[in-house]
């Protein structure tokens, strides 16, 4: 992933003011980072506090993760001294997350599911005691999901906790002390593609399509993950890692900060509906437009082939309407399906 950017990726490139802050991205910071040498002991959930799980259609019980809560401990004495937290399961914050952001995920029923989770986790009226032995750090949370019992496939599920006594030991900044997990089946534009095609940059002519800057890894490859029924995000698990659009400067690789792809499908007749900027309608003045003068900007479910045209808007730059700063015309190969 991260190889093929840094293996082409030049870093002597002066680059215009434009470029510039076409790539700025803010640095990646860790919450381990609070981990110092003054020995404490800390709990942290590895998933964050929203964990989104998607599945293909399955009528067998599958064993599904749902989220790890780990124990850091700086020395082998924090490694070898027990400790219990206690989770609450809580519906009440399905119905916030819901009202937040005007979703539609019901509880998952208790007839769908059997805990099949690491033994320190024990049942309780309300939810888990989950015992940390000595030498124990990690506690993993599962489930045996039966989907013979998911008949309705538009519905959406989810499980909702709250840890209510960390054990007297501390959490790091960035852990919640509530976890959602959101559970939907994929749609039927997920997967992992093959992108070929052409781009335009308006401000940057010397910016072109990132195959060119890929030599032997060419094409590009993007996998679209499902965010809804009919919408899915265009992830970069192959140069970057992320929600990007990846480029060609002509001497390296780069990106368009604040900008990645969402695309929004018909599902009865596989029409592209829309493209929009995931970070946000408009986002750092960028946003996304389906090109109307597409050839098919439709998906071919016979070969899973996507054909689309797509622009990133940039008013701030391009004050003439329509604004389009930059054109990608593509086509996109279904290669497999996403883990």
């Amino acid at each position: 992933m991260k190889q093929r950017f840094l293996k082409y990726f030049s870093l002597g490139i002066v680059l215009t003011t434009v470029l510039i802050s076409s790539c700025t991205k803010d640095d990646f910071v860790s919450d381990d980072t609070i981990l110092d040498d003054k020995g404490t002991t800390y709990f942290k959930v590895l998933e964050g506090s929203e964990v989104k799980l998607f599945f293909s259609p399955f009528t067998d019980v599958k064993q599904v993760p749902m989220f790890s809560i780990r124990k850091e401990n700086p020395s082998n004495q924090s490694l070898q001294t027990p400790a219990s937290i206690k989770i609450e399961q809580n519906a009440g914050i399905i119905t916030k997350y819901n009202a937040d952001h005007s979703e539609t995920f019901e509880e998952l029923p208790s007839s769908f599911y059997a805990f099949t989770g690491d033994a320190g986790y024990v049942k309780t009226s309300n939810g888990y005691t989950v015992n940390f032995a000595a030498g124990v750090f990690s506690q993993n949370f599962k489930l045996n999901i039966d989907g013979s019992k998911w008949i309705d496939l538009s519905k959406k599920y989810a499980l909702a906790f709250r840890v209510t006594d960390w054990g007297g030991i501390k959490k790091t900044a960035a852990t919640s002390d509530t976890i959602v997990v959101l559970l939907s089946i994929k749609n039927k534009w997920d997967g992992v593609y093959a992108v070929t095609g052409s781009m335009v940059d308006v401000l940057g002519p010397a910016n072109s399509h990132v195959n060119n800057g890929l030599g032997a890894d060419a094409p590009m490859q993007y996998e679209l993950r499902t965010i809804s029924p009919t919408k899915c995000a265009a992830y970069d698990n192959y140069v970057i890692g992320g929600v990007w659009c990846p480029f060609y400067t002509g001497t390296g690789l780069s990106y368009y900060g604040t900008f990645g792809l969402v695309f929004e499908f018909d599902p009865v007749t596989d029409k592209v509906v829309s493209v929009t900027n995931y970070y946000g309608t408009v986002a750092n003045t960028r946003a996304g437009r389906l090109d109307p003068s597409g050839s098919k900007n439709s998906y071919d479910a016979s070969t899973k082939t996507l054909t689309v045209k797509y622009n990133m808007l940039q008013p701030s730059l391009v004050p003439v309407a329509p604004n389009v700063r930059v054109t990608w015309d593509e086509v996109w190969k279904y290669i497999a399906s996403r883990e």
